[in-house]
């Protein structure tokens, strides 16, 4: 159970992500997937090693992404909270601060040090409170290219500049420590445009049983729909009758998404059925 009440509701304007924690491939991994991905198991019996856990999948290459991780205790060599590359080594067979070894990831680790490319440089004053909870923000600004941090709430601060463009960043957490917990409890974007603090108002359960969907513009329509908000499916008008379809990627269905016009597939011409 979380001790530590996250305050990011209350300060931000964001939208859901995703993204869950991604089983290793490695061979000797002993991590322990649990709660639909949402929470990790590290070193279930003893350790003599450490091991690094990625996302499932790459932050996106624009926009401001945040996500807390949730630590009942913090103890042992080494803890670190961060983000990684696909090329971040995953296990080592020694108690090491594996991510930020290289160059493939940038971390904070519980001792209150940040590492990239096998150097540490200090950032918090002192080290996060052995055997006690501890709940980590992680901001990565994918277009200012930084990573920020915040402990129990509070603010620490920029981490990390000019992380590179031309690679994949996956958040990442490290451990060597055994039977460590750690969990998922929030991840999003957050709202920085006009449009999307009005995508995060449409999708609220107050509005959205409320909304006439051909109403709204075009753009917000087609987020929407990528976000996997406005289910697959719908009614098109061919040329005397109505018959539903599903939204199959065929010329109707697409154009159905966008704004309700069809000009072939059955020679669809006009469209309802935006459905939350």
């Amino acid at each position: 159970m979380c001790h530590f009440k996250s305050e990011h509701y209350l300060n931000k304007n964001c939208l859901d992500s995703q993204w869950k924690w991604s089983k290793s491939t490695e061979i000797n991994s002993k991590a322990i997937l649990l709660d639909n991905n949402k929470q990790i198991l590290f070193h279930p019996r003893t350790s003599s090693s450490t091991e690094v856990i990625l996302a499932d999948q790459p932050l996106p290459s624009n926009g401001k992404h945040y996500w807390e991780i949730y630590m009942p205790a913090v103890y042992g060599t080494s803890i670190i909270f961060g983000i990684a590359t696909n090329e971040q080594q995953l296990i080592s067979s020694s108690f090491t601060n594996l991510i930020g070894i290289d160059q493939h990831g940038w971390g904070l680790s519980h001792q209150g040090l940040l590492w990239h490319n096998g150097i540490s440089h200090p950032y918090l004053s002192q080290p996060i409170e052995p055997l006690r909870p501890v709940l980590i923000g992680l901001e990565f600004d994918a277009d200012a290219r930084t990573l920020s941090y915040t402990i129990d709430n509070q603010s620490m601060g920029i981490a990390f500049r000019s992380i590179p463009t031309n690679v994949l960043i996956y958040p990442a957490v490290s451990s060597t420590s055994a039977q460590s917990t750690m969990i998922l409890k929030h991840c999003c974007k957050i709202c920085t445009s006009l449009s999307e603090i009005c995508l995060k108002l449409i999708k609220s359960s107050e509005l959205k049983n409320k909304i006439n969907y051909q109403l709204l513009p075009r753009h917000l329509i087609e987020q929407l729909i990528k976000n996997g908000n406005i289910e697959n499916q719908g009614q098109c008008k061919t040329s005397m009758h109505w018959d539903e379809i599903s939204w199959d990627g065929g010329i109707c269905a697409s154009k159905l998404s966008v704004d309700g016009q069809c000009s072939n597939n059955t020679h669809c011409i006009v469209s309802y059925g935006y459905i939350l």
